[in-house]
């Protein structure tokens, strides 16, 4: 078999053709491209929480801030992460999760007297755990996808897992004592009460990643919902904004800021009241794409 200089030429250029094809099909930024990412970081949380639990007897009464009344810490820092799955150019799937544990007391004259379900408190102590859980799945779909941008439509499932523990000592009134409600209520008489709820709440919403270099990106997402599931009444908004840096292949961190709140309301359930969770503050993490 005959070879033109030309072809000569072509097959041996062809080693030095391989690499830059290679490149070019990584994209501008790997982080846009990548198949999967997997990060991991912490926040530190501006956190403001009221509950209302009601009793089966007396009326309920007006809700009760976690952090001013019951003395729960406000400011906490708390692990994060989750992982994202390139399923196609257009299609991604994504699990982030969180879990920030918090306790507190606060003891005195409270004024007016604290109402937890059936219970009173006029004087004392309060002892408080309240523990939360926001884990979250989200399918997202790109609308219009390019080298350096990304417009996502996004669906899935928020489960917001909320529990509370008090112990209370002092001045308590329930419905054993007597009197059953304030004023006068006995001396040296505790009391506990637990309530937790879990919350699978649907989302939606917007992303919009852009790549403002090859190792620099910008990610913006909106997602919440409102919704009434048999006895469990809830809505959630959550708000992100990270600035991401991968200054090796497969290796990088960065910053951003996170906003969420969720509101539950249940009747006929663990939780017989409304919780309201929101939080506010600045993130930090690491991450790999690969």
């Amino acid at each position: 078999m005959m070879f033109s200089p030309k072809k000569l030429v072509l097959i041996a250029s062809l080693p030095l053709l391989l690499p830059l094809t290679a490149t070019a099909q990584d994209g501008f930024n790997h982080q846009m491209d990548d198949p999967f990412k997997v990060y991991l970081g912490g926040f530190w949380a501006e956190v403001d929480t009221t509950i209302n639990i009601n009793g089966e007897i007396v009326p309920p009464g007006p809700p009760i801030s976690i952090e001013d009344q019951l003395g729960v810490e406000d400011s906490k820092g708390a692990a994060w992460g989750g992982i994202r799955w390139r399923i196609s150019q257009r299609n991604t799937l994504e699990f982030e999760g969180f879990s920030l544990n918090r306790d507190g007391g606060e003891s005195g004259t409270f004024t007016p007297p604290l109402q937890v379900g059936d219970t009173f408190i006029e004087s004392g102590s309060v002892a408080t755990a309240f523990d939360t859980g926001v884990n979250r799945l989200t399918w997202g779909f790109s609308l219009m996808r390019s080298e350096r941008s990304d417009l996502q439509v996004k669906a899935g499932l928020h489960i917001a897992s909320l529990n509370l523990g008090l112990q209370l000592s002092g001045n308590v009134c329930d419905l054993t004592t007597i009197p059953t409600t304030p004023p006068g209520c006995p001396a040296a008489t505790t009391g506990a009460e637990q309530e937790e709820v879990t919350a699978p709440l649907p989302h939606f919403g917007l992303s919009y990643a852009y790549a403002i270099s090859p190792t620099v990106a910008l990610n913006l997402q909106a997602i919440g919902f409102a919704l009434e599931i048999d006895s469990i009444d809830g809505s959630i908004i959550e708000a992100d904004a990270d600035l991401s840096w991968q200054p090796f292949r497969n290796f990088g961190g960065g910053i951003g800021i996170r906003y969420f709140n969720a509101n539950v309301k249940s009747k006929g359930s663990e939780l017989d009241g409304e919780f309201d969770f929101e939080y506010f503050g600045p993130v930090v993490f690491v991450q790999a794409t690969f």
